[in-house]
């Protein structure tokens, strides 16, 4: 058999893309789900402005403004849903408990991945990071942030700055944390790159 890809992430799972505007989240998503081997079925886009933005379009997704709830979903075949540049914080509780459970239900049991892709860490419920498998962070500019984020990514306290600083220069450089059970590849730069001395 063929090696897999290592952007061809195992489904189901629960990705967190982490990092400022312009760096390139969404492009990131989009290479994962290209990659995704089989493909993807059905493709959902949860976006605040789905009429403005085309970049998911494209890729034929459904655009939805609001995140169903658990039993909109079939499960009957292999689907993602990215959810992109929405207000986290802010969300009512109906949709705050709906992506509890589109993490923490639905993936797992519904043939499920997701994608979540925001500029703050902090906004981040814990439980969804918890649950989270996968997680693709860019270099955040607040230093106590770095830290906090790299503890909560299982990693010594200045672990992120130090790696920031020694492999990724560049403002699109992202750092990809495998926290899949027996990965293969447990951290990365730029998806393609292995770390093995943290």
């Amino acid at each position: 058999t063929p090696k897999r890809d290592k952007l061809n992430i195992p489904h189901p799972a629960r990705i967190l893309a982490v990092g400022p505007p312009n760096t390139g989240k969404s492009w990131v998503c989009g290479q994962i789900l290209m990659r995704a081997h089989p493909p993807f079925e059905e493709l959902y886009v949860v976006h605040p402005d789905k009429d403005f933005t085309k970049e998911w379009a494209v890729l034929g997704a459904e655009m939805l403004t609001e995140i169903p709830p658990p039993d909109a979903w079939e499960g009957l075949v292999k689907t993602l849903v990215v959810i992109d540049d929405l207000e986290i914080k802010q969300l009512c509780k109906e949709q705050a408990r709906a992506l509890d459970r589109l993490f923490g239900y639905v993936s797992t049991h519904k043939n499920v991945t997701v994608y979540l892709a925001t500029q703050n860490f902090a906004n981040i419920p814990a439980a969804v990071r918890r649950m989270s498998n996968f997680w693709i962070i860019w270099k955040i500019n607040d230093t106590d942030a770095m830290k906090i984020c790299s503890k909560k990514a299982g990693l010594k306290k200045d672990a992120l700055t130090d790696i920031f600083e020694e492999h990724l220069p560049n403002h699109h450089d992202s750092l990809w944390i495998d926290r899949t059970k027996d990965s293969p590849w447990p951290l990365r730069v730029n998806g393609y790159e292995i770390l093995d001395k943290y």
